[in-house]
């Protein structure tokens, strides 16, 4: 079971005043290394004494991490985290139920959900720092001065950053899947049904396909953005033979100071798996020169 799936199957479990001290936790992790219990009993507004018997039941679920070490303190992980983020999703009237995995990656899981209308969507849960989280810890100089935060902070920010890029790429007239809903970690998406380029075995017209993924590059260029991490493995062959680029959270802006090399990088990957598995010929420098003017 996935931690999105365990979240999910506690929501309605939870008592109220277990969801006011995870989101006293968060509050104090913006502060804190481990939130002292004297904090979350601040945030919270619950007694002593009710704090640490609901702290307790936190801990028995498996939705807090608590160190002891000079105080007793305690922070969120990701069941927790993704508790917090269903419970708004659901609250938001987003979503109404949490289905399948649709893909589980290093950074990130995609689970289908379904909206209260009925609407199949799909909700992206960013997991940076998800494969050792003392290594995150030891990393996390890069937030320059925010040393306390790690994996939930970088989550979230990825979680900003790609419904930032989908949003602008998708009024662009980029086929990305739709941006519809983002909160805490996660983005609430359309749902595309299909495969990888790279797992599919045939195209009728390979090189029609690449013209299309190579203007997708061009409007989301024009609009600002370049995608920065392009390959067959971020671009979905939808089951109506549609293109789609996805995952965007290591979007630059165009005018990044190295816009130019990462825009060649980027295309550089198309045309070369394009030319290896479909034998289309393409120069790179005729590709860019078409996505700049």
């Amino acid at each position: 079971m996935s931690s999105a799936e365990k979240a999910a199957s506690l929501l309605t479990k939870l008592d109220p005043r277990e969801f006011r001290i995870l989101q006293s936790i968060e509050l104090g992790m913006a502060k804190y290394e481990f939130v002292p219990v004297e904090t979350i009993e601040k945030y919270s507004g619950l007694g002593l004494d009710e704090v640490k018997h609901w702290l307790g039941e936190l801990d028995h679920k498996d939705l807090v991490w608590r160190q002891s070490e000079g105080y007793v303190g305690y922070i969120l992980n990701y069941n927790s985290y993704d508790l917090l983020a269903l419970n708004a999703l659901v609250r938001g009237e987003i979503i109404d139920a949490l289905g399948m995995p649709l893909g589980m990656g290093k950074e990130a899981d995609v689970l289908e959900a379904l909206t209260p209308a009925g609407e199949g969507v799909a909700v992206k849960f960013h997991r940076l720092g998800r494969v050792s989280f003392r290594d995150t810890r030891r990393k996390r100089e890069y937030l320059a001065g925010r040393h306390h935060v790690s994996w939930l902070y970088q989550s979230r920010l990825a979680a900003e950053k790609e419904n930032i890029a989908l949003t602008l790429a998708f009024h662009a007239g980029v086929s990305v899947p739709k941006p519809i809903y983002q909160n805490r970690h996660t983005v609430v998406m359309q749902r595309i049904e299909g495969h990888q380029l790279g797992d599919v075995p045939s195209l009728d017209n390979p090189e029609g396909y690449m013209d299309e993924i190579l203007v997708d590059v061009r409007k989301a260029y024009k609009a600002g953005i370049i995608h920065a991490d392009l390959s067959e493995f971020n671009v979905i062959v939808s089951n109506e033979g549609v293109v789609y680029i996805i995952d965007w959270p290591q979007y630059i802006s165009s005018n990044h100071p190295n816009a130019g090399e990462i825009l060649e990088r980027d295309v550089k990957n198309i045309l070369t798996f394009f030319h290896r598995k479909f034998r289309v010929e393409r120069s790179l420098e005729d590709a860019l020169r078409a996505i700049k003017t």
